[in-house]
């Protein structure tokens, strides 16, 4: 009858809303509680004010590079100038004086007033470090800008901005070789809202790509929201965190790098941004365990709104079919907003966000990671 089919339509409008709503919730971490706590002593880095999105660890020397000024999503942050720093875990502790230094930018192909840094790695190339940065301009176009580092003063030369269409909307990259990176488009939108509407119907809109020098190559597609990115050379596993459905994929890259097989996934229940890569290879993550929170925080970088922070460490088993959890720093934003990465060297850990700062915290006890 009429009335029958309007009270089964009716009904599939109800679970309908009932299910989107839900799925807000849930896509949000609404209703989710935050416990603070560290590894030790905290203390904010002087230098990058405006954030610290992406941190890469030199090993051999004892430093990091860290990217600032990010522009994404938002034009009314083209007035953010965007700049590298130097950090060097060398340098005395034990003050309040912790300090990254800017790195000046030489070279006349570059073009300062378009520069607004994202994700980073590293390649040495005949024995100079060379940086491969991810670079969105004033009108949120993107490249990868390539710079070769100067230790005597300390700074950077501009070498080159490479630029393609496959680069949709860059996050990070990994290099696997010289001029060789693999990168994760984090969605297709170019705009808040349409971001907003990928997020909330779960399109999988993110990709991952080879760029071989030259051209590049599909690796993966139909991700939602493919975000941090390391590569274990001594392992071949390639590792992404995908931000919209909270969780870790392992693979082993192809020889060629222009495919991948997948291996395994690890739930992390919580937007994990940026991978770090420990020399044990243990993966650590700064993620946003509160995504509505971290929305509002990054809408409103020049402002006083935060948002929890959080770092994981993720240790697997020897086949990498499984692995170990740990939280070793959370923290409701008051003391650090945004966390993007949790770098580790020797007992420090440094915590990059996406606009808000630096911060430094001793590993007093190791056994707490």
């Amino acid at each position: 009858s009429l009335f029958s089919n309007m009270g089964k339509l009716l009904l599939a409008v109800v679970v309908g809303l009932c299910a989107f709503t839900w799925r807000i919730y849930e896509s949000m971490d609404m209703g989710r509680s935050i416990y603070n706590h560290r590894p030790g002593t905290c203390r904010q880095v002087h230098g990058p004010v405006k954030g610290s999105e992406d941190i890469e660890l030199i090993r051999s020397e004892g430093i990091a590079f860290v990217t600032s000024g990010i522009l994404y999503l938002q034009p009314r942050r083209a007035h953010i100038e965007g700049k590298m720093f130097l950090y060097d875990f060398n340098q005395k502790l034990g003050s309040d004086q912790l300090r990254a230094s800017e790195l000046p930018i030489k070279g006349s192909s570059f073009d300062q007033n378009n520069f607004h840094p994202h994700g980073l790695s590293h390649w040495v190339v005949n024995g100079v470090i060379r940086l491969y940065v991810v670079n969105h301009d004033d009108e949120f176009n993107h490249s990868i800008e390539v710079f070769d580092y100067d230790p005597t003063g300390p700074a950077l030369t501009h070498r080159k901005s490479i630029k393609h269409s496959t680069f949709i909307r860059p996050n990070n990259l990994v290099a696997v070789g010289p001029d060789q990176f693999i990168f994760t488009n984090d969605g297709i939108s170019q705009t808040e809202l349409t971001n907003f509407l990928e997020i909330l119907t779960g399109y999988k809109g993110g990709s991952v790509y080879f760029w071989d020098g030259k051209e590049s190559h599909e690796v993966l597609s139909g991700m939602g929201a493919p975000n941090g990115i390391a590569y274990d050379i001594k392992t071949n596993k390639l590792f992404i965190s995908e931000v919209n459905y909270r969780r870790m994929h392992v693979y082993d890259l192809s020889k060629d790098k222009k495919s991948v097989t997948h291996w395994s996934t690890v739930d992390l229940y919580s937007a994990c941004d940026n991978l770090f890569l420990d020399s044990d290879g243990s993966i650590y993550s700064g993620c946003h365990p509160i995504l509505i929170e971290a929305a509002k925080s990054i809408g409103d970088c020049d402002g006083e709104t935060t948002s929890p922070s959080q770092i994981l460490r993720i240790k697997f088993d020897r086949e990498y079919a499984s692995a170990f959890v740990s939280e070793p720093y959370a923290n409701d934003g008051k003391e650090v907003s945004g966390s993007t990465i949790g770098v580790i060297y020797n007992n420090q850990m440094l915590i990059g966000t996406v606009c808000k700062g630096l911060l430094h915290c001793e590993i007093t006890d190791p056994s707490v990671l």
